[in-house]
């Protein structure tokens, strides 16, 4: 199919984030008495917008530098809320750090929250591939009530935990098999696995998420790793969102030009929808199939299910979570192993516990016996908060609000970094310490610690909170335990400054764990 060319699309996409709001009546409204005494929205700090875009080129202050680094020079710079100011076609933003701030706008977000997405994919779905996303952009990409329709049609699928107990053994076969790659890969002498295990992370979740979304194991880890389809659907979700980060976060003149960034991503994403539509009809025949000669279990897959509402909700749903899942999982993944290999007595105490719940390393895990395992989820719970995914997440209120003593106007475009809280020591105890027991129950008092509310959000909150949290809970709690069960895993280099973040979190280091057998 022939990519339209960039600027025929300047008009259409400046209106993505302009479009009305819901006129509800929105919740928690502003009082009056504040509202009455607010500071105007011109008078909200921020960089001039020439100066501001000139520090991203050569030279510059921000010059391929990531977005938290930026933000994060702006808050020393202008305080807890300032504008982040919108260049060459986009609209600011207000940036704020404060607990009460992110509390009213996410009071304030109405039944279809408006999240401001990537405008890039927001066109190409819209107008690059129409017959596949016309009336289903997804949940990435869809707004106010055509989200809502969707994310109605899909939560069933997705919100219900006994729609998960069918994966705990085929989850474990990947797990085994990414365990077998390990010991392949890993240096007979050091025990050290190579430089780019980052990728052999990825792969693992791949086909993980891969096995929801396509009801199939793939084989990307050992059994198929060169397939061409797989391993180009594979590449293609690890590089949307770089290409979206350079159009939609950085100045970007894609709106006007047909850069090259631009259609290397309508490119990627349209051989991403012609794979994806493949690889589900192909999963279509092969349960037809299934069901015709009698092998069916009795319990429809996730897919089965997606297909059953419509099949292009299945192709979208299938594509997001390829998207919005590789890299951002395998990512914390090395964050987990980073975290148990530079505190060993953490992993020590984990793996005690795994020990009773798992006597042998082939011990099949299920619903009953992963219950019982609050130490692995405190490990999990922590490394969301030591090694943060991102800086937060965007919202625009449905009513004028006051911000830190701001009037912020209705439609305005927010984003609340709840992210950038979890290491203040205000709200945490000890916060550059690694400590998984401070999630747990206190043995002397029964009680858990009170987190101030609006700071640990790592999944998001309200209507539009991450759907894969489940999968995500699930494919890690699962994939770690397999790994301590199996090994001890060191990591003996500096990991003072493991990740940098562009838009989200990504590796700046090798990550040459060291796998060493448990001898039972």
């Amino acid at each position: 199919m022939a990519l339209m060319k960039a600027p025929l699309v300047a008009r259409q996409v400046a209106l993505v984030g302009a479009r009305s709001v819901q006129t509800a009546t929105a919740i928690n409204p502003s009082d009056d008495a504040a509202a009455a005494q607010a500071r105007p929205f011109s008078e909200l700090p921020r960089p001039g917008k020439l100066r501001f875009m000139r520090s991203f080129m050569p030279g510059g202050e921000f010059y391929d530098t990531s977005f938290m680094e930026v933000t994060n020079v702006l808050r020393k710079r202008y305080g807890n809320i300032f504008i982040i100011p919108g260049t060459l076609g986009r609209v600011d933003w207000v940036a704020t750090f404060n607990t009460k701030d992110i509390e009213t706008v996410f009071r304030n977000e109405g039944i279809w929250p408006y999240r401001a997405g990537f405008e890039s994919l927001v066109y190409f779905r819209e107008h690059i591939r129409p017959d596949v996303f016309a009336e289903r952009k997804g949940l990435i990409s869809a707004q106010h009530e055509d989200w809502g329709k969707f994310r109605s049609a899909v939560n069933p699928v997705f919100m219900q935990p006994k729609g998960l107990r069918m994966y705990y053994q085929p989850l474990s076969n990947i797990n085994n098999e990414f365990i077998e790659r390990i010991k392949e890969i890993r240096d007979p002498q050091t025990l050290e696995v190579p430089a780019n295990f980052e990728e052999e992370m990825s792969r693992l979740v791949f086909e993980s998420i891969a096995l929801i979304a396509f009801n199939r194991e793939l084989g990307i880890i050992r059994k198929h790793r060169d397939n061409k389809d797989i391993l180009t659907l594979f590449k293609i979700s690890r590089q949307i969102f770089q290409f979206s980060f350079k159009l939609d976060i950085q100045p970007s003149i894609w709106k006007y030009v047909s850069t090259p960034t631009y259609r290397k991503l309508m490119r990627a994403q349209n051989e991403s929808v012609d794979i994806a539509q493949r690889l589900i009809e192909e999963a279509r025949v092969e349960s037809e199939r299934r069901r015709q000669a009698g092998e069916e279990s009795g319990q429809l897959s996730m897919l089965d299910k997606m297909m059953s509402i419509d099949p292009k909700i299945a192709v979208v749903m299938s594509l997001d979570m390829l998207m919005a899942g590789v890299d951002g999982s395998s990512t914390f993944l090395s964050a987990l192993l980073l975290c148990l290999s530079k505190h060993p007595e953490k992993q020590q105490k984990l793996r005690e516990e795994l020990l009773r719940v798992m006597p042998s390393k082939d011990t099949v895990l299920d619903e009953d016996n992963m219950k019982d395992m609050p130490y692995l989820r405190a490990v999990i719970k922590e490394a969301l908060r030591y090694y943060p995914n991102g800086l937060g997440s965007f919202r625009q209120c449905i009513a004028d609000v006051t911000l830190s003593g701001y009037h912020i106007p209705k439609g305005t475009q927010i984003l609340v970094g709840a992210n950038a809280l979890l290491k203040d020591e205000a709200y945490f105890e000890r916060p550059n310490e690694y400590l998984p027991e401070r999630w747990l129950r206190d043995p002397k008092t029964n009680k858990k610690i009170q987190v101030t509310p609006f700071t640990y959000l790592p999944f998001g909150f309200g209507p539009r909170q991450c759907i894969g949290k489940r999968i995500v809970d699930l494919q890690m709690e699962t994939t770690l335990a397999k790994l301590i069960r199996n090994f001890y895993v060191e990591f003996n280099y500096d990991a003072s400054k493991p990740y940098k973040s562009l838009f989200l979190m990504e590796p700046a280091i090798d990550f040459r764990f060291k796998f060493t057998d448990v001898e039972k």
